[in-house]
């Protein structure tokens, strides 16, 4: 289901975050001395790039990418006209645990602060509301589609869906063993992704909260986990185990393996995917100098048609490998 890297963005220092713009064509990273920089994915061109406070450990475009929100291990979040870099609004958060995120129509910020709530503000900074049940400080959040709920995930091992408009607690999802580090919506917003330092991704329905498949193959605490924008698939990524993998989102089987500890042993552990608008891309931060731009086929007969439109021949058993199709039969060590 997985094709090659196709681009690296040289950022000529260490590079924390990165996202992909809502229309797939740009993509924002964040060093941790605060520099962002926008990126068109294209021609691998910054195109613009403006200083936040340092220590940038978040960023987020709002819904017509115009948009871009931050947070700093400082306590500060910042939201910016994505294309000017002008502040257009602070928002003062927790200086542990900084997070901060928009609503898809940007007029709703979540904020997480050392008072294990959560706090819905207005894009101004103003508070609407306080998200009242953790028993210990928020660690992940997001909101889904169309706003009207918002999950978090917290070290107390539990994550929670409120709604937005009156901030009652909708359900609280049970069965993380350790800190929740990641929770993040379907695309249709009827399946919740959560992942933790336990080492698992778990995915859950919205509606009742039950528990549909858990996602085991990862070493480590899985740090970063997401959705395709089909919905048929999830990538997540270890700092521990130094792996990035792709799995099948009805069935929860791991699909490949998009980068591997052998290949990471002489770098920093890998540490944040991101899939582009489309699903054709994933954007992977492993602490270096450089984004990883990876080729993602959302079917195999869309894997197939590119191998073959690439090798017009039989494939051998090297290239089928380069290609993640099955290799038949399979052999030794290929050419790196």
């Amino acid at each position: 289901m997985s094709g090659r890297e196709i681009i690296r963005l040289d950022t000529h220092e260490i590079v924390q975050r990165a996202t992909f713009s809502p229309d797939g064509r740009r993509v924002a990273t964040a060093s941790l001395g605060g520099q962002v920089r926008i990126w068109e994915v294209a021609r691998g061109l910054e195109i613009a790039q403006f200083r936040s406070h340092g220590g940038l450990i978040q960023i987020q475009f709002d819904r017509d990418g115009k948009s871009l929100v931050s947070a700093s291990i400082n306590g500060t979040a910042q939201l910016w006209d994505a294309a000017t870099g002008t502040e257009l609004a602070a928002i003062n958060t927790s200086s542990k645990l900084p997070q901060a995120i928009l609503s898809p129509d940007g007029r709703l910020i979540l904020a997480a602060r050392e008072d294990n709530a959560g706090h819905l503000l207005k894009a101004g900074g103003a508070e609407l509301k306080a998200l009242l049940g953790h028993q210990d400080r928020i660690t992940a959040a997001a909101f889904n589609p169309d706003g009207r709920l918002v999950a978090t995930g917290s070290r107390d091992h539990t994550a929670r869906i409120w709604s937005t408009t009156d901030g009652a607690n909708v359900v609280t999802l049970e069965g993380h063993t350790d800190e929740v580090t990641v929770v993040a919506f379907s695309p249709d917003g009827r399946s919740l992704l959560t992942a933790s330092r336990d080492g698992t991704a778990r995915i859950w329905s919205v509606s009742g909260g039950r528990e549909r498949a858990v996602l085991r193959g990862h070493g480590g605490a899985v740090d970063s986990a997401q959705f395709s924008p089909s919905g048929l698939y999830v990538v997540t990524a270890s700092s521990e185990d130094r792996t990035v993998r792709l799995w099948a989102t009805q069935s929860g089987r791991e699909i490949a393996v998009l980068a591997s500890q052998d290949e990471a042993a002489v770098r920093p552990g890998l540490t944040r995917v991101a899939f582009s608008s489309d699903g054709t891309q994933v954007a992977i931060v492993s602490g270096e100098e450089r984004v990883r731009i990876v080729r993602v086929f959302q079917t195999p007969n869309d894997l197939i048609d590119f191998a073959r439109r690439t090798v017009p021949r039989e494939l051998t058993s090297c290239e089928r490998r380069s290609f993640f199709l099955p290799e038949d039969p399979a052999t030794g060590t290929c050419p790196g």
